[in-house]
């Protein structure tokens, strides 16, 4: 089974270091490894990047004065690795590469973002969808962010003509406004993503922590600090609770997602004794509309089976919908045959599926949505019945 590759990012100044709590010494990536509801899943791994607020001792100068030293005899000093700090793009493209190599194997990826980690992988995930990536073909199901200055960290106005990252951070900064806008524009094509913001934070404000104010994106407040929220004590810890819930959703979205991905086939799967073919034939319904119906069923019967509770509700409130719908265009019969009849609602289904009936199970499209109305024309009773002549007693004889 191919599993999901879960990437956490730090932010500024961060490291290895970022997702362990000194108190405990519990690291964030392995308290979330012992979930057994998410440990045969997925694997765990982090990106990490040179960042400091000030480099003054790692530079070419401080280099080459380490090197004529050691020219003196009886010295010999290390030379220290030169690093940078780079900007947002310059680690965007690291990731990219970082990718490229680390998620061989898997079939999905999902980001964890502490701070300025969650622009860098906004921006990647926007890259990826403008297609950028030719060596990267996963899908990114999942975002969590923890902390992001989605518009801007008011220290970073402080900082900004020292450090390249606290200057593209500052409120208003033409590139990052830019990239959060994308990002807003691009709501409907984005990953399931979830915001979580630190309600004691010192770095970034309460309107920042999400990309902008619309119900569309909500975000989740935790009694922490900023480098807190990325540190859970423990497994009781409020930080590990939310990002777990919002890990195994994201992977129970994406199992659905495959789900809808298997094929039917009419030879493995004779529906022919189900009531709700059965008072199509009797209905003389087109063979193809009857075909049609079985593959949305199978495909409802499949998604249904695996669905969480709350799911389940949604199903139901589509499934009165969908017999609202029935009984509309059913009524409105006039001189239409069975088979336009039925063809009409399919149609209207598909129409509608992303008006109203769309609804927040994302994974669900129309061919659930029409799978519902057979699932309930599956019932022996009238509720769903495609032609007046067509008797219980009729549908009871076929069945037999």
């Amino acid at each position: 089974m191919s599993k999901t590759l879960v990437v956490m990012v730090h932010g500024l100044t961060g490291g290895d270091k970022t997702w362990v709590n000194e108190e405990s010494g519990a690291a964030f990536p392995d308290l979330l490894a012992e979930n057994d509801k998410i440990r045969h899943k997925v694997d765990l791994i982090e990106f990490d990047y040179f960042t400091k607020i000030v480099n003054l001792t790692q530079n070419v100068v401080t280099n080459s004065f380490v090197g004529l030293i050691n020219k003196v005899p009886g010295l010999n000093f290390n030379k220290p690795k030169i690093r940078k700090n780079s900007s947002i793009d310059s680690l965007t493209n690291a990731l990219a590469t970082f990718l490229e190599v680390e998620s061989e194997g898997y079939d999905s990826i999902v980001f964890i973002c502490h701070s300025m980690g969650g622009l860098i992988a906004k921006n990647f995930i926007l890259n990826h969808l403008a297609d950028e990536y030719d060596d990267i073909n996963l899908p990114v199901i999942g975002y969590i962010s923890l902390a992001t200055p989605h518009r801007g960290a008011f220290p970073a106005l402080i900082l900004g003509p020292i450090n390249v990252n606290s200057k593209e951070l500052k409120p208003l900064n033409k590139d990052m406004t830019t990239l959060n806008d994308l990002w807003v524009d691009k709501f409907d094509n984005l990953p399931k993503s979830y915001y979580i913001e630190a309600q004691h934070d010192e770095c970034v404000g309460e309107l920042s922590a999400t990309p902008n104010t619309t119900k569309k994106f909500k975000s989740k407040t935790l009694p922490v600090s900023h480098s807190e929220i990325c540190k859970p004590t423990d497994s009781k810890s409020q930080t590990y609770k939310a990002v777990n819930k919002y890990l195994i959703d994201i992977l129970h979205s994406h199992s659905q997602k495959k789900l809808t991905q298997t094929e039917y086939d009419s030879s493995e799967h004779s529906y022919d004794k189900e009531i709700f073919v059965i008072k199509m034939a009797l209905a003389s319904i087109e063979e193809k509309l009857i075909e049609d119906a079985k593959e949305s069923f199978f495909h409802a019967e499949l998604i249904m089976k695996s669905a969480k509770k709350s799911e389940l509700e949604t199903f139901n409130e589509l499934k009165t919908k969908v017999i609202s719908l029935y009984r509309t265009y059913g009524s409105c019969k006039g001189i239409k045959s069975n088979s336009e009849v039925v063809k009409e609602i399919h149609s209207k289904i598909v129409e509608l599926d992303k008006s109203s009936l769309d609804c927040i199970v994302d994974y669900l499209n129309f061919l659930h949505k029409k799978g519902i109305l057979h699932q309930e024309a599956n019932k022996l009773n009238l509720k769903i019945n495609w032609c007046e002549k067509v008797t219980i007693n009729a549908i009871e004889s076929e069945v037999m």
